[in-house]
Parts: C-alpha cells; sequence; structure tokens
C-alpha cells in the first residue's frame, strides 16, 4: 500500500483500556451507564458504518468478563467512513465530553490503546482483528497496517 493511500477512504478503529474499578463499581457508574447513549450518538453520526456490538464487548451488560477475563478491560471497534468522520466523533459532542474525562475513569495504558487502519472489507469485523493491528503497532510501531492519528496525518489523511 502507498503511504499517500492511509486513510483514504473507509478505516477501522480499535481502542482498548483498563477501569480503574470494576463495572458495578459507583466511581465507574457515569462511564458503564453512558455506554449505550455513546453508540447511539455514534450511530447518528456523520460517515458511521459500524460497531462492535458482541455482547462480550459491551461493559455496560451484566455477567461483562472484559478481555482475559478480566472485567476492567473495555474495548470498543468501530467502522468510518473517512478519518475526519471518525475523528469528529471523538473528539467532539458527546463522545468528546467523556473523552475529555477518561483518566477519571482509565488508568494509564503501558503501550498504544488504539489502533486504526484502512478498510475495505465487511463487517462485522472480528476483534481479534483490532487486537492483531494494535499488537503490531505496539510491537513495531505505524504503519500503512496499523497506525494512529498522528501517523495518518503525516501520511495524507484526510
Amino acid at each position: 500500500m502507498n503511504a499517500t493511500m492511509v486513510a483514504g477512504g473507509r478505516i477501522a478503529h480499535f481502542n482498548v483500556a483498563r477501569l480503574r474499578h470494576a463495572p458495578g463499581d459507583p466511581r465507574v457508574a457515569e462511564f458503564v451507564d453512558n455506554t449505550f447513549a455513546v453508540n447511539a450518538a455514534a450511530q447518528k453520526s456523520p460517515g458511521y458504518i459500524w460497531h462492535l456490538a458482541d455482547e462480550e464487548a459491551l461493559v455496560a451488560l451484566d455477567g461483562y468478563q472484559g478481555a482475559g477475563n478480566d472485567p476492567k478491560i473495555v474495548y470498543s471497534m468501530s467502522v468510518w467512513q473517512t478519518i475526519s468522520d471518525f475523528q469528529a466523533f471523538v473528539y467532539r459532542n458527546m463522545h468528546g465530553s467523556f473523552f475529555k474525562r477518561r483518566e477519571e475513569w482509565f488508568e494509564p495504558w503501558d503501550g498504544p490503546n488504539y489502533v486504526m487502519w484502512d478498510f475495505a472489507g465487511s463487517t462485522p469485523v472480528p476483534a481479534a482483528e483490532g487486537w492483531a493491528r494494535l499488537k503490531r503497532l505496539a510491537d513495531k510501531g505505524s504503519s500503512d497496517f496499523a497506525y494512529d492519528f498522528k501517523y495518518a496525518v503525516k501520511n495524507g489523511a484526510s
């Protein structure tokens, strides 16, 4: 893939974080209780295509197990028409207000906690692909295969 084509079209995004407290703890309740509302806001956002709605990934559901059976690990994945659409969702509106408060609810993450990649496939996207691309980003740094916002902007994303 040519680096100038990074994020020239659809992008997929995978994000992971570790809650400071287990779901059900009142100290993270505001985050947990609003996950459905934030997902609904995403669905109404320009450029939205799809998000992971697998019951195993929804922290707001009773019995949430988390990743690797750690209920404090939460993750999400989505697909957007353009990186600009995704960026607008992340930093503005309802999600943006929660994003600004992330340190209240999440522990520092060792390494990158999100990854993006150009996406020409079909949905649903398996969570395993998000985990694999995040690992690749952590192990080898940004590339056309797995990148962050900084790399996307540097390599021609619009």
